[in-house]
């Protein structure tokens, strides 16, 4: 055989080879893969993917299960050219029931970003994730551009809004409350929101919001009932907040 042939059988045979694991790479179970890869992952929370199906690059898990909660179902598409940066990249779409979102998810030893983050759910979910002292309602859309958060930093960087659309809040029953808006960004750790009322809400409201990863939330608002409130709203105003001399409230709130 000549120097040349046994180059070109051992070009092919490479050829094969790097098909095959490639191939092998594409069909290799999703359970598997999370059983190996959930170890290296030091995420701020604990997360239980329940049943997992499909290959690694494009699959389905559900119900998904975060701190014990059911968030739903998660559908992934592997995105390989993440890997060039050493992260496993992937686009995401989440549901359950009416709520949807979808975005990309890039996730590395220790730190994870989230990007082009986009849809809508129920204002309750925010209520039982975070575990809020006070019911919610109404239709929450969200368009963030980007999260970024590390294991030694917490949240690094935060970009994008949040509308909180026929907004309802209270208790022991939610009141009607108007539209608002949340900017998002990233202040010591924690994942901030500045808060601003829309110009026809029943109560306007000014301020900020944050939640760390370790649990911690606080909540810093100026608060204004409208003309014609509900009687309720001023009563539970005066409860939960501290009048101030110009007749708008300060609520401020903070816990795990």
């Amino acid at each position: 055989m000549t120097p040349r042939r046994a180059k070109q059988i051992a070009g092919a045979g490479a050829l094969v080879l790097a098909a095959y694991l490639v191939t092998l790479g594409l069909l290799f179970p999703a359970s598997l893969a999370w059983r190996l890869a959930e170890p290296r992952l030091d995420l701020p929370f604990s997360l239980e993917p329940g049943a997992l199906s499909g290959p690694v690059w494009g699959g389905r898990a559900g119900p998904v299960r975060v701190n014990g909660q059911d968030v739903g179902a998660v559908a992934w598409r592997w995105q390989p050219g993440a890997l060039l940066r050493g992260r496993l990249g992937l686009a995401l779409e989440w549901h359950a029931g009416a709520d949807r979102l979808q975005g990309n998810l890039r996730l590395g030893r220790g730190d994870a970003a989230a990007r082009t983050v986009r849809g809508e759910l129920d204002a309750g979910r925010l209520q039982a994730w975070f575990d809020l002292p006070v019911l919610l309602d109404g239709r929450v859309a969200l368009d963030i551009g980007r999260i970024r958060w590390s294991a030694g930093a917490g949240f690094r960087d935060a970009e994008g809004t949040l509308h909180w659309a026929e907004a309802a809040a209270g208790l022991p029953r939610t009141m009607p409350l108007g539209q608002y808006r949340a900017e998002l960004e990233a202040r010591e750790g924690a994942l901030g929101a500045r808060i601003e009322s829309g110009p026809a809400s029943v109560l306007e409201a000014t301020g900020t919001a944050s939640w760390h990863p370790a649990g911690d939330y606080r909540v810093d608002l100026e608060l204004r009932a409208g003309a014609g409130s509900e009687r309720a709203l001023i009563g539970a105003l005066d409860a939960i907040a501290r009048p101030q001399p110009d007749g708008s409230y300060r609520l401020q709130l903070q816990g795990r």
